[in-house]
């Protein structure tokens, strides 16, 4: 059996288990047998189009089975999958397109007529495969790029279809995370990254072919690697939740329950909200066994209202990145009656090893000890896409073994020891946040706002809300022309970064504060923020966050 890249997690299964339902999508669904063939179909529709092993080939689509079965089918073609957010502002999903040098996008009209208005290099996207049936071009449109059907090859040709062959080293996608410069970063993952974390997971979380995950996250998001190939692995069915059903907390209660999920996983966002909105009373969740939470603190309250209502589910605090994967966890016990207890990280996973160094560069291993966390793992990413440079700050030899070339990660993350001996999350090292669930580095933000011709200066700040983990404000000293307004500031940003990147309080003033080296003041900003808005970041935002794309905490 071969079992060394991604796609052969699906091949194994389809032998396996052929009439296992693979992925159910609202009233649709295929088999696992039907999942092989028409990825198979489109891995030899991709090499008659001329790509080839290596390739970038980029997914536009909301979900949906053809975007499982675009997944795969890449992969078979021994391309690199790169999945892209659709509702993306078109400068940041033209800058994927050419960065990574896409060589044929797979998306829907919808998206496709969207990408029209990019005032881009739209030449830099040669050709596109067009998921909706009998599409074509539409009156008034000009595409640069060639329009084609997504139609797979014919049956026959599938039953003899052998995929690509690679070293599992090779590259099998490429996950887009939030960049200082005002651009995303690439970060680039092998099958051997992945299949890592994905053997490792299935067998510790004891996963079967009965199994059913609701995949919450969308596929340029790190916690789909999980959703999607740990159940392929297992011949367990993925039931992409629908996008509209992840905005409603009562709705989505209802569908977890109605679905019998026994396998969820999300940002912990999602379940803050889950808790204090969805009405869990209402339903039974005897089919729950596994409930998975990443990316932003936990309050004590809402998991212990979870876990009320979902008393057969082990829950379990996962952290990682995009970067390394998910190599911490933290399985919960019981739970202390202090509702200001912060939950642990917790220890390494089987085949993963973490440490923190002091500033010193000593290896932090006392209780209460404080350091920087890095990662060794063969799920170390193999680096930036294109930034050889953020490459070599970030994915470093190992201080520890400086004589090898073993390359471990450089997390950014501080952590502390608790007396049990595991890692307790303290802060960044430098200005990255986490908001309902992403990763957000707020010089990102700052660099779009500069761009702005009536701005002089803009610092963005997080404010802490226990709810979404941190809400965005900015204060703006604006040029003596000042003709702009808070609603200004956010239609500029809007039209160049993501919604869960736009501040949500935009405040002027005259001046900024310093401190006595003359650097801006940000921790006196960021109090008087935080006393001014004290009422403003109660919680009361009753929807469920967007999914994010990027690093998990």
């Amino acid at each position: 059996m071969r079992d060394h890249l991604l796609h052969h997690l699906l091949e194994d299964s389809a032998k396996k288990y052929p009439d296992n339902v693979a992925v159910v999508f609202k009233d649709a669904s295929v088999t696992y047998a039907d999942l092989g063939r028409q990825s198979s179909g489109l891995a030899l529709r991709l090499a008659e189009l001329g790509i080839k092993k290596g390739d970038r080939v980029g997914i536009m689509l909301p979900k949906s089975i053809e975007s499982i079965v675009s997944l795969f089918g890449i992969l078979k073609a021994g391309a690199i999958y790169v999945p892209i957010d659709p509702s993306a502002p078109l400068g940041r999903v033209g800058y994927i397109i050419k960065h990574c040098g896409i060589a044929c996008l797979i998306t829907s009209s919808r998206y496709l007529v969207s990408l029209s208005a990019y005032p881009g290099d739209r030449a830099a996207l040669p050709k596109a495969l067009v998921t909706d049936e009998d599409w074509h071009v539409p009156d008034g449109y000009d595409f640069p790029f060639e329009c084609l059907p997504f139609a797979t090859a014919p049956d026959e040709r599938q039953s003899v279809f052998q995929s690509m062959e690679m070293p599992d080293s090779s590259p099998a996608y490429i996950l887009h995370t939030s960049g200082s410069t005002g651009n995303p970063k690439g970060v680039a993952i092998s099958h051997l990254n992945a299949l890592t974390f994905v053997k490792m997971a299935a067998d510790y979380f004891g996963i079967s072919a009965s199994d059913r995950f609701c995949n919450h996250a969308p596929l340029h998001f790190d916690l789909s690697v999980f959703d999607v190939f740990v159940a392929v692995k297992c011949g367990a069915t993925i039931v992409l939740l629908p996008e509209q059903l992840s905005t409603f907390p009562v709705k989505l209660a209802e569908y977890i329950a109605q679905e019998q999920i026994t396998i969820w996983n999300s940002v912990s966002s999602v379940l803050k909200i889950l808790a204090d909105k969805g009405g869990l009373e209402r339903h039974c969740y005897d089919s729950l066994r596994i409930v998975h939470f990443s990316g932003d603190i936990m309050p004590v309250r809402y998991l212990r209202q979870l876990r009320n209502h979902m008393a057969n589910a082990s829950f379990y605090n996962i952290y990682g990145q995009t970067e390394a994967n998910s190599s911490l966890y933290y399985p919960i016990q019981e739970l202390p009656a202090d509702d200001s207890w912060r939950i642990p990280v917790g220890k390494p996973f089987p085949n993963f090893e973490v440490f923190a160094l002091s500033d010193a560069g000593e290896v932090v291993g006392r209780t209460g000890e404080e350091g920087e966390l890095y990662v060794n793992s063969s799920t170390v990413a193999l680096g930036y896409w294109g930034n050889d440079a953020m490459t070599r700050e970030k994915f470093v030899p190992d201080p520890r073994c400086p004589f090898f070339t073993n390359t471990v990660y450089k997390t950014g993350d501080l952590v502390r020891i608790d007396e049990q001996g595991n890692y307790v999350f303290t802060g960044r090292k430098d200005h990255m946040i986490k908001s309902r669930g992403y990763r957000i580095e707020l010089e990102e933000i700052e660099t779009v706002l500069a761009s702005h011709p009536d701005i002089m200066t803009a610092v963005v700040l997080p404010i802490p809300d226990e709810l979404v983990g941190n809400r965005i404000a900015v204060i703006i000293v604006p040029t003596d022309k000042r003709t702009m307004g808070k609603y200004d500031v956010i239609r500029h940003c809007a039209s160049r970064l993501p919604n869960y990147m736009i501040p949500e309080i935009v405040e002027f003033r005259d001046s900024m504060p310093v401190t006595s080296s003359g650097k801006i003041d940000r921790k006196q900003l960021g109090d008087i923020l935080v006393n001014t808005h004290a009422e403003e970041i109660g919680g009361r935002n009753t929807e469920v966050p967007e999914q994010p794309a990027g690093m998990r905490l």
